[in-house]
């Protein structure tokens, strides 16, 4: 009897680490891991693609708190958290959107989200661009 609960014990204990396991990777994935379609762009490629593209939306997924501590202007502030939520209100699935944000497992999480709701042409702005003015950071005057 002993010996079968220490069996069970162990397989429980093995079973509790397979989910742990699979737990970890798929949050991994979906923070780490691009998805299919979505375009890494540089600066230079901004300032061409919104010569191009007079529509471009540029979006900035930090939450509101950073974003105005270094806002940039004509850029759309939507959180990360808040944005399969109110994407609608700002955007379009047939719109071209560019993400900004420091961070690039939230640009391919946001991308996730946008995809998902049916967007096809996603772009996550590899570098920060406030240097080179390709996104300009907006005065609060």
């Amino acid at each position: 009897m002993l010996k079968h609960m220490i069996l069970m014990g162990e397989c429980f204990v093995l079973i509790a680490s397979a989910a742990l396991i699979i737990f970890i990777s798929g949050l991994y994935y979906r923070r780490y891991v691009p998805i299919t379609g979505l375009r890494f762009m540089k600066c230079s490629d901004l300032r061409l693609a919104q010569k191009e593209c007079p529509n471009l939306k540029v979006l900035d997924v930090r939450d509101v708190s950073e974003f105005m501590e270094c806002p940039r202007k004509e850029t759309i502030n939507i959180s990360l958290g808040r944005l399969p939520f109110v994407w609608e209100k700002e955007l379009k699935p047939d719109d071209s959107v560019v993400i900004v944000t420091p961070k690039r497992s939230d640009g391919i999480l946001a991308a996730r989200k946008l995809k998902k709701a049916g967007f096809t042409s996603l772009f996550y702005l590899q570098e920060d661009c406030t240097a080179c003015n390709s996104v300009q950071r907006a005065s609060m005057n």
